[in-house]
């Protein structure tokens, strides 16, 4: 009828929304077909349940009328990377959804959408996060599109967003040689994670990287990180850094294909060996960029810290290799996830004390989303 005329329901005026008091479980049947389909594009399984996102939300911003209360949510459940997957598709295609609500519980990254809006990094669901790290939470009043196969991992294609990634952690430490962008041994498929190296000496810079060597051709790598702690971009297309190997998860030999690769200058001493190598620590600055670096490309692709992994991890028995050397990759990963949580950023700025130190209008605009939290209905 005329009444769904202005309304974003896409092309074909479609609606959605079940009878009030629905109750699906789990995997079973009562859903419309789309709703299957997208679940199985990211493996997971949708539910809702009686009184489920049932409000008329209309006359808000980015939410359809609902005069006859149907039941607008799902609840869609199954293993963390497909959740963590399946929101940031949802983020990607916002403008057609009124609530996703998602923290993945590896990473305590917070996904949020409301009335169509990115609110994930906002006070908005603050309550509702810690509730939804078992299940994403969706509410729709339309079919939603349903992706392809290139919209179910982490990212594919070559990492263009490296510096917009980097720069906010890193500020002045991060560096890009020129047109970086156009530089590397053909495109990015899905990449599967990040791996780091060590030089073999300390001296060797960005531009080394990207020049290569009489038997290899560079780019060598994506990023060298100096012993200060300085960052470079020096690609963003497929490098040649990993080489022969294996490791679950990536075809043998095929790490450079799936791989960011990150060459850390190291060490001072180029006589170390294997079995020398706990002689020469690394520099706190030079650790703290790479953990740092390391967490902020994980969570741009929404993976745990597993999946950074040495060079030695996956060449270690194919080419003898032993970078990066002296460094514990277990005490690494615990110290990524760490980063990925925020737990290092909370140490630096004293936070404000309420409602003492802040301004009339901080101290309004606190209370304004604490209120808006409260109103905001699961």
């Amino acid at each position: 009828g005329h009444r769904h005329g202005h309304h974003r329901h896409g092309a074909a005026g479609m609606t959605y929304g079940l009878p009030t008091g629905t109750s699906i479980t789990y995997g079973s049947a009562g859903f419309p077909e789309w709703v299957y389909e997208l679940a199985s594009a990211f493996s997971v399984e949708a539910s809702t349940y009686p009184g489920h996102q049932e409000s008329d939300r209309g006359p808000e911003p980015g939410y359809a009328p609902n005069p006859q209360r149907l039941n607008r949510g799902i609840d869609f459940a199954g293993p963390v990377d497909r959740m963590d997957a399946l929101a940031r598709y949802l983020l990607s295609i916002r403008a057609n959804v009124e609530q996703v609500i998602w923290q993945n519980p590896n990473t305590g990254n917070r996904i949020g959408v409301a009335g169509g809006k990115d609110v994930s990094a906002t006070p908005y669901f603050a309550s509702e996060f810690p509730q939804h790290r078992d299940h994403v939470h969706l509410r729709i009043s339309q079919p939603l599109p349903i992706p392809n196969q290139e919209n179910t991992v982490g990212w594919t294609g070559d990492p263009i967003w490296l510096e917009d990634v980097l720069r906010p952690v890193l500020g002045s430490k991060l560096k890009a040689l020129p047109d970086w962008q156009q530089y590397g041994h053909g495109d990015f498929g899905p990449i599967w994670g990040v791996m780091v190296h060590h030089t073999g000496n300390a001296r060797a810079d960005a531009m080394s990287i990207r020049n290569g060597r009489p038997d290899l051709e560079g780019p060598l790598s994506n990023l060298h990180i100096a012993q200060d702690g300085t960052v470079t971009i020096v690609a963003a297309g497929v490098c040649w850094h990993a080489g022969a190997g294996s490791y679950p998860g990536i075809s043998t030999n095929g790490g450079n294909q799936v791989l960011i690769g990150i060459e850390c200058a190291w060490p001072r001493d180029t006589t170390i060996t294997p079995a020398t190598q706990t002689r020469e620590r690394w520099p706190d600055a030079q650790i703290i960029a790479m953990r740092d670096t390391c967490a902020a490309i994980l969570n741009k692709l929404g993976f745990a810290q597993d999946r950074v992994i040495a060079h030695k991890e996956y060449a270690g028995q194919a080419q003898g290799k032993w970078d990066p050397g002296n460094l514990d990759m277990g005490w690494f990963r615990r110290e990524v996830k760490k980063a990925q949580r925020g737990d290092f950023k909370k140490a630096e700025p004293k936070t404000k004390q309420l409602p003492r130190d802040l301004t009339d209008r901080e101290l309004l605009e606190d209370i304004w989303q604490q209120l808006l939290a409260i109103r905001s209905e699961k």
